[in-house]
């Protein structure tokens, strides 16, 4: 894992860690991790968390993917997410994880990209208070 700065935050430099969980009824005609793949920039960071594996929660598909990625790189991976799920019409359950913090997503047919984006931007901006030791109480 390469750490990258994006300059969106003063902990930016922190990698961002994304668990994706595909709900699927019926096997997508096009599995999320080729969707995915499909822009270079994902490729060595998203990947199949335990292909073969058998269980995990009911109604849940077996596909779990774990993205580690710039957090420049999150709008991007949400849009190819969204119009993921908007062509397959099914969801996708995101846990976003940036240091001790960590947010549950879902992303649906009604799910508004920017809102994904500003979920996500929160658990960032909580991660970099805590390393930071907090907001200064001066400002």
């Amino acid at each position: 894992m390469t750490e990258t700065s994006t300059g969106t935050l003063a902990g930016g430099r922190q990698p961002v860690r994304l668990v994706l969980t595909p709900r699927a009824a019926r096997p997508p005609q096009v599995p999320l991790l080729s969707w995915i793949h499909q822009r270079p920039e994902y490729r060595a960071g998203v990947r199949d968390a335990g292909a073969g594996r058998a269980g995990g929660r009911p109604g849940f598909s077996d596909a779990v993917i774990i993205a580690v990625v710039a957090q420049a790189l999150l709008p991007g991976l949400f849009n190819l997410l969204q119009s993921w799920v908007d062509q397959q019409r099914t969801e996708v359950s995101v846990r976003v994880q940036a240091g001790e913090s960590e947010v549950e997503i879902q992303v649906n047919g009604r799910t508004d990209a920017t809102k994904l984006i500003d979920q996500a931007t929160r658990v960032l901006r909580q991660a970099a208070d805590d390393v930071g030791g907090g907001p200064d109480p001066a400002a």
